[in-house]
């Protein structure tokens, strides 16, 4: 049933232009796209099977599956991630992370966004191959153009590292499935070739591609019934037979064994370890969520059966795919069995895997995405109905009528892309509304997919390179920010607490609403908003300035903190007394934080930077040490360490200034660092031979440390260069009383 209606090649010729087109256009716009949330588990996966494959880390091949045969929940700590993530073969991240080796000049996301980019313009390609291969060029032509057009997958495209390359995988397989019906009962080595590799890689990124090799079993019998239903079977040729069926399941274990190669924890055991790993799916709760769904907030392992059906199919389809989806029955009108048959087949990879998801009850989180692959055979079919109907149409003013509905269908999602880019993924289908009628209703940015706009906007707004603005967000990943900021000369950083005085500005996810379970009224305050990321009028990310009156909150602090003491309530002690400058009650707050809890990373960060900016830079190199051991990649705190080296190189080598001397003696006195008060003095007047007031901090730490004589020897000594400083002279008579009581 081939649709080329008019002159040889030129929808062939169309369609290469437009493949390339495309091709360029998203690898020249994936720069504009941020990290999401979970980038940054999947990029140090990626590092860890890269070194594991090098021979210098065996991290990669730990079992994802605990002594209790429970999988390892990857949100819970360090080491649960690393066994967890080993439950994924990571191939994507596996190949950015090895291809960056050589580009290493490029930012690691930035590579990995370009790469995303690749893949998901070999989705779009072989999602309009598949179509050439329906119905023709024309048809290939509509569904690349379709496809493209479903702003979510354009979108996610750019810097989704697991769903796009799965969704790429399960096209290649689908589009080889096909070529191979039309071969059969010929299965060359070349079909074989292609069907291993792209369903062992499909299983290698996610665990369901298991089904693919369920599909070539599948579409073989149903060929094998077709081919002999005519002749009611009596024209079976066994030797035939047994040959396709055992060529055919060759291809299915050699499919499956290859899953190993790219997959260190399946190397321990490559038969058993695919099949575990689909079996333990269902109890993967490293992303378990609470999301809004129907105006109701509800965690992913109890949604509605429809969940995924719904967020998928139907609201965020835009309209040209989610009509073209009722007219697929147009495919079975007056065809031919075969093309019906690989109709089916298209049609079967869609309906399939929601029927798993409605029976199996997997853990169903931000909007289905993980199951993203099986909207494609739609949009491929979609594409096909339409250009099914238009052929059937033998009226031409009928027919240009549909062109023009298609063209306008179309031209709405074109204008949302184009409008709200970098954020087509936040598209909703006008349907309900679009982003707007979402709003309140559905789960929009799951996925920290408005961070990249917003700090674009701090970046040209408010940025300073000579004051830079602090900026914090609270939601999941860091990494959404601290890619950015840590590049950054304008904007700057910081890990606190929202009642905090140590930021200016903060990010804020529409998603933060769950903590208060009312979208509308989330965990944010609107009069402190200087700015709304919005789509469709909706907003979905908030940018707070922070307004409040530090002596207020600070007593506040205090006594809430002396009625209740608590490690958080001493933090944020710490932090006001920090924001006041008073360092040394900012120190005394964060060593009774520290007492509470020996192996809190923040409370030991801010010792680091109150001592820094007392100029004890010994002190403060130990206490970022210690931050480090707790939460090694803190990017505050090595930026904190990195000053107290300096500080101690420039002791070391007698650069500091005497009036640094004058003040880290003092400061150490008024801690009563008593030896180190007389230590730092003895170095100043190494410098500075006759500097009284030196002198005379000696003199005050050996009375404070019981040593009178020494005390004495060296307030005579500051009185020999000023016979009149009477501080000294008290400090004196002090001394001897105590010494002649």
């Amino acid at each position: 049933m081939k649709l080329n209606v008019v002159p040889k090649n030129i929808y062939r010729n169309v369609f290469i232009l437009v493949a390339v087109l495309i091709g360029y256009t998203m690898a020249f716009l994936s720069q504009n796209y941020g990290p999401l949330e979970d980038t940054r588990i999947h990029q140090d996966h990626g590092v860890r099977v890269l070194n594991y494959f090098k021979g210098i880390d065996e991290t990669a091949a730990l079992s994802p599956i605990d002594d209790q045969g429970n999988y390892y929940d990857v949100n819970k700590d360090i080491d649960s991630e690393h066994h967890g993530m080993n439950g994924f073969g990571g191939f994507f991240d596996l190949s950015s992370n090895f291809l960056h080796q050589f580009f290493s000049f490029v930012g690691v996301y930035e590579f990995k966004n370009f790469i995303n980019s690749i893949f998901g313009f070999l989705l779009f390609l072989f999602c309009g191959l598949l179509g050439k291969e329906l119905g023709g060029w024309k048809v290939g032509l509509f569904t690349l153009i379709f496809v493209v057009l479903t702003p979510v997958m354009f979108g996610y495209s750019m810097n989704n590292p697991k769903d796009i390359p799965a969704a790429t995988f399960y096209m290649f397989s689908l589009f080889h499935i096909v070529k191979l019906l039309k071969e059969l009962p010929r299965i060359s080595l070349k079909r074989a070739f292609f069907l291993i590799l792209n369903i062992s890689i499909l299983i290698n990124i996610r665990i369901i591609g298991l089904i693919a090799i369920g599909y070539v079993l599948l579409a073989v019998l149903l060929w094998w019934l077709l081919e002999n239903y005519q002749s009611n079977f009596k024209k079976i040729v066994l030797k035939d037979t047994l040959l396709l069926a055992g060529k055919t399941i060759g291809v299915c274990i050699l499919a499956y064994l290859a899953v190993s190669i790219f997959w260190p924890y399946a190397h321990t055991n490559p038969i058993k370890v695919p099949v575990e790993m689909l079996f333990k799916t269902s109890e993967f709760r490293g992303f378990e969520n609470l999301q809004i769904f129907e105006g109701n907030w509800q965690s992913s392992f109890n949604v509605p059966w429809y969940y995924a059906i719904k967020n998928l199919f139907i609201i965020t389809m835009p309209l040209h795919v989610f009509i073209g989806f009722f007219l697929i029955p147009l495919l079975y009108y007056k065809n031919t069995n075969k093309n019906m048959l690989y109709v089916s087949i298209v049609l079967f990879t869609t309906v399939f895997p929601m029927l798993l998801v409605i029976f199996g009850k997997p853990n169903s989180h931000d909007g289905s995405r993980q199951f993203m692959f099986s909207v494609l055979p739609i949009v491929v079919l979609s594409a096909f109905s339409w250009g099914r109907l238009i052929q059937l149409m033998k009226i031409k003013s009928i027919k240009l009528g549909i062109y023009a509905i298609l063209f306008l269908l179309l031209l709405q999602p074109l204008r949302f892309m184009i409008q709200y880019h970098p954020m087509q993924a936040l598209y909703f289908s006008p349907i309900i509304g679009g982003v707007g009628g979402a709003y309140g209703n559905y789960e929009i940015d799951y996925y920290g997919v408005a961070i990249k706009p917003a700090l674009d906007w701090l970046e040209k707004n408010v940025g300073d390179k000579d004051n830079p603005p602090r900026i914090r967000m609270y939601y999941g990943s860091q990494t959404k920010v601290t890619y950015h900021l840590d590049k950054s000369p304008n904007l700057e950083y910081v890990l606190t607490r929202r009642d905090s005085p140590d930021w200016d500005y903060s990010i804020v996810m529409l998603a933060e609403g769950k903590y208060k379970k009312d979208i509308k009224s989330a965990n944010w305050s609107p009069e402190n908003t200087v700015h709304e990321i919005k789509v469709d009028g909706a907003p979905i990310c908030f940018i707070i300035k922070n307004k409040y009156e530090i002596d207020k909150h600070l007593l506040e602090t205090e006594q809430r903190v002396s009625k209740t003491p608590s490690v958080n309530g001493y933090i944020g002690l710490s932090l006001l007394y920090y924001k006041k400058k008073d360092f040394f009650k900012s120190i005394e707050a964060s060593k009774k934080a520290v007492s509470l809890d020996p192996n809190n990373s923040i409370a030991y960060n801010n010792l680091c930077s109150a001592y820094n900016n007392l100029l004890m830079y010994h002190e403060a190199k130990i206490a970022c040490e210690k931050s480090l051991s707790i939460q090694p990649e803190t990017s505050l705190t090595k930026n904190n360490l990195s000053v107290s080296l300096k500080g101690v190189d420039r002791r070391k080598n007698k650069k500091l200034t005497l009036r640094e001397y004058l003040s880290l003696s003092y400061n150490y006195y008024k801690l009563g660092y008593f030896d180190k008060c007389i230590e730092v003095s003895m170095e100043l007047l190494e410098l500075e031979p006759n500097s009284v007031v030196a002198y005379n901090n000696i003199c005050s730490s050996y009375i404070a440390l019981g040593g009178y004589e020494k005390a004495i020897e060296a307030c005579n000594k500051a009185l020999e260069i000023d016979p009149n400083h009477q501080l000294v002279k008290n400090n004196l008579n002090w001394a001897k009383s105590k010494l002649n009581p």
